[in-house]
């Protein structure tokens, strides 16, 4: 099924249940229940931030050019009666925030149901201005196409997000996370997981992992900050003008391609560094090298700061 309600409509309420229709799908159990709700702002009050907290399953949320909030959630359980336990509440407020949020309802006059047996999906569709705060616990959590940037949050779920502008912030312990197609200051961070960077640009990028690699591919940030304690650093990109580029690790390699547009400074030290031929000056620790011939300011020249205490540090300029 599927309701069109205003703000105002559910304003007065503290939140809004959602109706269920039975469909088919795959998940935990053998029951599922299925359902649509859309909401429309008050005119003149255009959503704009969208805050889900979903520990049952996975998130998805996609960027769309109209002014409502399409809601779609699948629950999955052993049976009916513990399908109705299952809980999606969703709050708009006058402000133009909305709150999502699923729980299982509890307590000792209920049969108890393993955590592993049920599950709500959510996937949702937003107008593309709006700011995503989402959070899961296993699921996976994606977001697409939206211009107003977001913070994710997981346990050990994945993060993918695709298309995005604006300052974005993803934390994770053991879930992998892939950004692609992101546009403005991201802030990345993973303890146990491997964190993939592709076609990235904006003012700033810092990215963190303990105990896994950061692969980063078409990365024109100007500002680059990349951080492993185990784990390989590899990073294909642009050096921008004045641009600050420093990636550090303790035990793992790291591999740095650039093309440059302009003059700057490369300083690296390892247990082997390689510049590829270019020229090199030693300075204790430190091998030195100057890249690019424009005539330019000092201030206006780029720095690059590779090292790594226990591993290798490669350097390239690339056509």
């Amino acid at each position: 099924m599927k309701v069109a309600i205003t703000l105002a409509a559910l304003c007065c309420v503290p939140a809004l249940a959602f109706a269920d229709g039975k469909g088919s799908g795959s998940g935990s159990g053998n029951a599922v229940q299925h359902a649509v709700i859309e909401i429309k702002p008050v005119p003149g009050h255009p959503f704009k931030e969208l805050a889900i907290e979903n520990p049952l399953g996975d998130i998805r949320v996609e960027g769309h050019d109209g002014d409502s909030i399409t809601v779609e959630t699948w629950k999955f359980g052993p049976d009916e009666d513990v399908l109705d336990r299952l809980r999606v509440s969703l709050v708009p407020n006058p402000d133009g925030t909305v709150h999502l949020m699923t729980t299982a309802d509890g307590g000792r006059e209920v049969k108890p149901v393993s955590r592993s047996a049920v599950r709500i999906d959510v996937v949702i569709h937003a107008p593309r201005n709006t700011r995503i705060d989402a959070g899961v616990s296993s699921g996976k959590l994606v977001m697409a196409n939206l211009d107003a940037g977001g913070e994710l949050d997981t346990s050990s779920g994945p993060i993918q997000v695709n298309n995005v502008s604006g300052e974005l912030f993803t934390h994770t312990v053991s879930g992998k996370t892939s950004i692609a197609q992101a546009f403005g200051s991201i802030d990345a961070a993973t303890v146990s997981s491997d964190l993939v960077l592709d076609t990235i640009g904006g003012d700033r990028l810092v990215a963190s992992a303990s105990k896994g690699q950061i692969d980063g591919r078409r990365v024109r940030s100007r500002e680059i900050e990349l951080t492993t304690t185990d784990g390989r650093i590899s990073l294909e990109g642009e050096l921008a003008l004045t641009g600050h580029m420093v990636i550090s690790s303790l035990h793992g390699d790291i591999d740095v391609r650039l093309r440059s547009h302009g003059a700057g400074t490369v300083r690296a030290r390892g247990v082997k560094v390689d510049f590829g031929g270019v020229p090199v000056v030693r300075q204790g620790d430190w091998a030195m090298a100057t890249i690019g011939h424009a005539p330019m300011p000092m201030s206006a020249a780029a720095m690059v700061e590779l090292q790594s205490r226990f591993a290798n540090v490669q350097f390239a300029i690339v056509q």
